[in-house]
């Protein structure tokens, strides 16, 4: 029964797949004869709504941190369960800020193929307030890092700037709390490896679909695969040492 519905689900994906792949050089020649006839430039409508969701999901981040330091009148383990909730929450929102904003600084240096005086003050401009708040977000996203220990252990305390934050925080929960890291991460690693195969299959049909050259991405794609499973067995083998 489980083969079949591992088959099935190949079988569903593959399915997707092919008509994404068929479905974006067509999607994207429709956009390029839309900004022709209309002369709009989409790009330069999706880079502000990006960086607003940015900012969107930064103050809903810091929000979600100030409630969870916030005291209840729930019990112990009601408490725990809802601090928990809550850093889960604000951790989830600063790190997608903190992408959904690098993201609208990439799609940015589109405006650098018409590199007009005008062009270079806009783009520069945007480059300092997207330096300022990519800053402003990975304080953030430190402090609520060093806060996840204190969840279960009121008695630490680790300073959010330090260079080994991530490597102090492990150290510092328990191992249930451990256990529950590692899980999270493995999952993470699984549908990192899937996605970015998928995301190099789709390269691929694009380059064959319109014919402009997508090797660099997909190389470079490859390499952050090869050298994540490099590092993960390299570290591997320093702890069995």
């Amino acid at each position: 029964m489980r083969k079949k519905n591992g088959i099935g689900k190949i079988l569903l994906w593959a399915i997707i797949g092919a008509i994404v792949g068929y479905g974006i050089p067509k999607s994207y020649n429709v956009i390029q004869s839309l900004q022709e006839t209309y002369n709009i430039k989409f790009i330069w409508y999706i880079v502000p709504l990006l960086f607003i969701l940015a900012l969107i999901l930064y103050f809903k981040s810091v929000k979600q941190f100030n409630d969870m330091n916030r005291v209840t009148d729930l019990s112990e383990d009601e408490q725990f369960i809802y601090q928990v909730s809550k850093h889960n929450k604000t951790s989830a929102n600063v790190v997608n800020a903190y992408n959904v904003l690098f993201l609208s600084f990439c799609l940015s240096l589109t405006i650098l193929i018409n590199p007009s005086t005008m062009n270079l003050i806009i783009f520069f401009v945007y480059l300092v307030i997207c330096i300022f708040v990519l800053v402003i977000i990975k304080k953030h996203n430190h402090k609520v890092l060093a806060a996840y220990p204190t969840l279960t252990n009121r008695d630490v305390s680790i300073d959010y700037n330090d260079m080994q934050l991530m490597e102090n925080v492990i150290d510092a929960v328990d191992e249930g709390e451990r256990l529950v890291m590692l899980h999270s991460l493995t999952k993470t690693y699984q549908t990192m490896i899937v996605m970015l195969s998928v995301i190099l299959m789709l390269l691929g049909l694009y380059q064959a679909g319109t014919g402009e050259n997508q090797y660099l991405a997909m190389f470079a794609i490859t390499g952050v695969l090869i050298y994540s499973t490099s590092v993960y067995y390299k570290k591997n083998e320093e702890f069995n040492k």
